[in-house]
């Protein structure tokens, strides 16, 4: 089995890496600015590859991704938050927002749908966000475009309803790592505190769902969004 994970590097991304070796699978990482000596000595011995993509940028997929035959797996975990208020959201914040959240996410899948229908078990999974669904005051923008990617994963599962694909979304609340690095440790303190489980959820949580999806007797699971947020806004 093979995996391609986007944004493989980071928090998330390097935790769903981690679960599908583990499950048996070939992973391909995509990054972008992590050290790439780093990321081999981190996998070294095991079957990894990588491949460096800015998605800021308008690319021609087939110049990046032509060695890639027999994928099974395509996971979308690129992203970046974007915090504050809209009116101080400028024209640029908002298209890099779209681009890497939106755009080349349903470019990806483009790409790669033929390949991953000939898999038995093809699997599209987009992390996406709490925000996605509810909303989230100071994230106005972030909030849009991760309900962009629900609102296309639904209507992708749909489409591929009849094949053997798969389209899913995962929804965690508030992740360790990157994401949360936007708030201070007080501020994080505060939050933590209004958390019905007064924690942040784990990356390898984020994994474990992942993994859940991929796997071959989740052929009917298509069209969800899987809640990872410790009955935040339920």
């Amino acid at each position: 089995m093979k995996a391609l994970v986007m944004g493989g590097s980071g928090s998330i991304g390097i935790a769903i890496v981690d679960r599908l070796l583990s499950d048996g699978y070939e992973v391909i990482i995509q990054y972008n600015q992590a050290n790439v000596d780093t990321l081999q000595s981190q996998y070294k011995s095991q079957p990894v590859q990588f491949i460096q993509i800015d998605l800021m940028q308008d690319i021609d997929f087939a110049d990046y991704f032509d060695f890639i035959t027999n994928l099974d797996c395509l996971i979308y975990a690129s992203g970046t938050a974007l915090y504050g208020q809209i009116q101080d959201m400028t024209d640029e914040m908002i298209d890099l927002a779209y681009q890497i959240h939106v755009k080349q996410f349903i470019r990806v899948c483009r790409y790669f749908v033929d390949q991953l229908r000939q898999s038995q078990s093809g699997r599209i999974v987009v992390i996406s966000s709490i925000w996605g669904e509810t909303g989230a005051s100071m994230e106005s923008v972030y909030s849009a475009m991760k309900g962009a990617q629900i609102a296309f994963v639904k209507a992708l599962s749909q489409e591929l309803a009849m094949t053997s694909v798969t389209v899913n979304a995962i929804a965690p609340g508030l992740v360790s790592g990157n994401m949360a690095r936007v708030w201070s440790e007080a501020e994080l303190a505060v939050i933590t505190e209004d958390l019905p489980q007064q924690r942040l959820i784990d990356p390898t949580e984020i994994a474990h769902t992942c993994s859940y999806l991929c796997h071959p007797f989740a052929k009917s699971i298509t069209g969800t969004i899987q809640k990872v947020n410790g009955a935040w806004y339920l």
